[in-house]
């Protein structure tokens, strides 16, 4: 690898959408330990590639890429639309996501940094994100980048828990 990598981050286009698919699932795979609800399914790769579609539509789909047409890293942004109306205009950025041979080069951190800056761009006051409490990598490059834990959700399985006596 180089030892400077040149970096591009754009907005995905529709003509993106194969390969997005496939590294979402990667993304999917990556958190399978964390989080193992999602069936590798059909009709699963069908809602993504309908999901995906949309996030790019929308103009919130960014992908990083290293040469033109080798992507390799993700990251999303939306407006949190809330049903009440709030004092301040909050976005969420998701789906942050490397190839693993470009991780620990700081690629996460300049998705981040690059979506912020997107998301003030289009009004935002404040940004948020959801990670996962067992993924301690993601969780120290969030804190690093000045983000602070302001939800805790918690989770039982009343499949094998259930007391029903």
């Amino acid at each position: 690898m180089e030892s400077e990598l040149i970096l591009t981050i754009r907005l995905a286009k529709l003509s993106d959408l194969e390969i997005i698919n496939k590294y979402w699932w990667c993304l999917i795979g990556d958190q399978k330990t964390l989080d193992d609800r999602i069936l590798d399914s059909e009709p699963n790769k069908h809602r993504s590639m309908n999901f995906l579609r949309e996030r790019i539509i929308q103009g919130g789909l960014y992908v990083s890429e290293k040469s033109p047409n080798e992507i390799i890293g993700l990251g999303s942004i939306a407006q949190d639309i809330h049903f009440l109306q709030t004092k301040i205009n909050v976005w969420n950025i998701a789906d942050i996501w490397v190839r693993k041979e470009y991780r620990r080069m700081g690629l996460g951190s300049k998705m981040v940094s690059f979506l912020e800056k997107k998301a003030f761009e289009m009004g935002a006051q404040e940004i948020r994100l959801t990670v996962y409490s067992e993924n301690m990598s993601a969780s120290e490059l969030y804190k690093s980048l000045g983000f602070a834990s302001k939800i805790i959700t918690y989770s039982k399985s009343l499949v094998n828990d259930l007391d029903l006596d």
